[in-house]
């Protein structure tokens, strides 16, 4: 927080992309590669530090209760995150930072599902004291698609932790505007978050970096608190059985330049986007 005081927050790029690029196979979770991989996390992370980025994720996106045991990986909550955070903090510069990442649970309040929101409350306080102990410096909560959820995981994370809580949604553009696919406004996210105890608000995945430009002013209208940017590298195609996301690093890093311009004071790439993204991204931010 005080960083931000100074100057935009770079954070890190894709992981799962990268990880099934490398062989992740589907149905396993990612956070099984804690244990099973560490080399290839832990690789991952380095390559984000060296291309310039001021803080990386935890490979524990997915490393919930309730989204571990739909995958049959329940048992290894906490020892798959906790080794997420070892792996990350074990190649982490003195001046870098450790964000402990937590993605949606893959539950559905009703009518979609039957879970209710003392469910979502009590998976991540879970998840969140595990990765408090095992020595985060900082948390990010992204890609919700129910604010309900979102705001149940800021509360989690405020009652085990007084660490700063970054809080990104990810929205749709519709022709009324931006939009959650629960039907959530910006408005409605922002002012919710911030009430939660948000440190940082923004939005990442779904869209592109094209339309994040667009997006970041929008929230602007509606906090005063530091704005983050997550978006994916473009609109994924698939090709020849393989999925890719066709915006170049240049033209990512060209609308990540306007973003910031826009008000985004935290930067970085969700799908898509690979470690040479970031690097191309400081080398503009700061030079």
């Amino acid at each position: 927080m005080e960083l931000l005081k100074e100057r935009v927050v770079l954070l890190d790029g894709a992981m799962g992309s990268l990880l099934i690029d490398q062989g992740l196979e589907p149905g396993t979770p990612p956070e099984y590669w804690n244990v099973s991989h560490p080399e290839k996390i832990q690789q991952i992370h380095l390559e984000y530090f060296n291309a310039g980025s001021d803080a990386v994720l935890t490979n524990t996106f997915g490393g919930s209760g309730m989204k571990l045991s739909a995958h049959k990986h329940g048992h290894g909550v906490e020892k798959y995150n906790q080794k997420a955070v070892e792996l990350a903090r074990e190649i982490c510069p003195e001046d870098k930072f450790i964000a402990g990442d937590i993605g949606p649970s893959g539950s559905f309040l009703p009518p979609v599902g039957n879970i209710t929101v003392d469910d979502f409350y009590e998976n991540f306080l879970e998840q969140a004291g595990i990765l408090a102990d095992a020595g985060v410096d900082f948390f990010c909560i992204e890609t919700m698609v129910d604010l309900k959820e979102a705001e149940a995981a800021v509360k989690a994370i405020k009652k085990v932790s007084n660490l700063p809580v970054f809080a990104a949604i990810t929205y749709q553009l519709t022709k009324r505007g931006y939009f959650t696919i629960m039907g959530n406004s910006v408005f409605d996210c922002v002012t919710t978050l911030e009430k939660a105890g948000a440190d940082v608000i923004g939005g990442n995945c779904t869209i592109g970096s094209e339309e994040m430009i667009d997006l970041i002013p929008i929230i602007s209208k509606e906090t005063d608190l530091p704005i983050s940017a997550k978006p994916n590298a473009g609109k994924p195609q698939l090709v020849q059985g393989k999925t890719i996301y066709p915006t170049s690093k240049e033209d990512f890093t060209s609308d990540i330049v306007q973003i910031v311009k826009n008000g985004a004071q935290v930067v970085g790439g969700c799908c898509g986007t690979s470690p040479e993204y970031i690097s191309n991204i400081a080398e503009n931010l700061r030079g």
